[in-house]
């Protein structure tokens, strides 16, 4: 039996992607490997890279696989590689491909519940039954399985399904908790899936790292997780530099483009969560050259922890 589901309230997903900051969010869910593998059969390491961003951001880090084609669909063999190369999590997730069998879906969870016990899992896919049958992937499987699911809403026609009174993303889930993963680079009004995602279930995550719009979408999603009305417009380029004629003192306030270092616990939960959310806010002020005594980040400090205790 699972703990007590703990989800990041906002997250981005990495599928290549190398560590770099993702101050602003609460996780990162950072693909580990692809059926029996830990890797492509191009020689790119999944095991390697998500080993890289667990050493970068700690607790935040939260694995992903691939079951089913065009990767491997045995259950137990995919559920060992899994757990063998991130060992000890709380959460893990995993893509459920097309014509995966229903049985090797039971397969891969029941495994990694023996051995993970205390995990929670979840199952990641197309947003409704009738989507997902259509693709061939078990949904009703899926969703006896595991114990959240992170229905990828990345159209506009998705967004519409979502969204609508009696949604069949929410119903089809039979009463479990979803995380919604949204696309902003195939829907320009994501931040609507994703601000429901945040308000009314178990929170919004984005794909991904890897694209280029990453450090725009980073910022608007950050601000719906700290339950911010008015969104961050995307950054200005910046102007170009002009030299001073001397020396200017100044204030020997910490660098604006420093980077803080995760928090590490030995027992990730609520309490790493709540630790990188407050590093992730501090963060973003050092960011606009900010200072650790601002009023307002003691403010937004206090807002996290009210937020937490409720």
């Amino acid at each position: 039996m699972a703990a007590r589901l703990t989800l990041p309230r906002t997250a981005a997903w990495v599928w290549h992607g190398e560590p770099r900051s993702i101050f602003g969010l609460d996780a990162v869910f950072v693909r580990c490997a692809s059926g029996t593998s830990g890797g492509t059969p191009g020689g790119f390491s999944y095991a390697d890279n998500f080993r890289a961003w667990t050493a970068a951001r700690g607790p935040a880090v939260i694995p992903w696989s691939w079951l089913g084609p065009p990767a491997s669909a045995d259950g137990v063999a995919s559920a060992e590689t899994l757990c063998a190369i991130a060992p000890g999590q709380r959460v893990y997730v995993v893509e459920v491909g097309p014509e995966t069998p229903p049985g090797q879906v039971a397969a891969f969870a029941a495994r990694v519940r023996q051995l993970e016990p205390i995990a929670a899992l979840g199952f990641s896919t197309w947003p409704s039954r009738a989507e997902a049958e259509e693709a061939a992937v078990p949904w009703d499987a899926c969703v006896e399985a595991f114990d959240f699911g992170l229905p990828q809403v990345c159209t506009p026609a998705q967004r519409e399904l979502l969204l609508r009174d009696g949604s069949p993303v929410v119903d089809d889930m039979a009463g479990k908790p979803i995380h919604v993963a949204v696309f902003p680079d195939a829907d320009p009004d994501w931040v609507d899936s994703a601000r429901l995602g945040v308000l009314e279930h178990a929170g919004a995550s984005a794909w991904s790292v890897d694209q280029s719009s990453f450090s725009n979408w980073r910022r608007q999603l950050g601000a719906l997780g700290e339950g911010r009305q008015q969104l961050p417009a995307p950054p200005s380029p910046l102007p170009s530099p002009r030299p001073e004629p001397r020396p200017v003192a100044r204030d020997p306030g910490p660098d604006p483009h420093e980077t803080l270092t995760p928090v590490h616990f030995d027992e990730p939960g609520e309490l790493a969560l709540l630790a990188n959310r407050i590093l992730a806010v501090v963060q973003a002020r050092l960011d606009t050259g900010g200072k650790l005594t601002d009023d307002d980040l003691v403010t937004d400090i206090e807002n996290i922890l009210r937020d937490s205790a409720s």
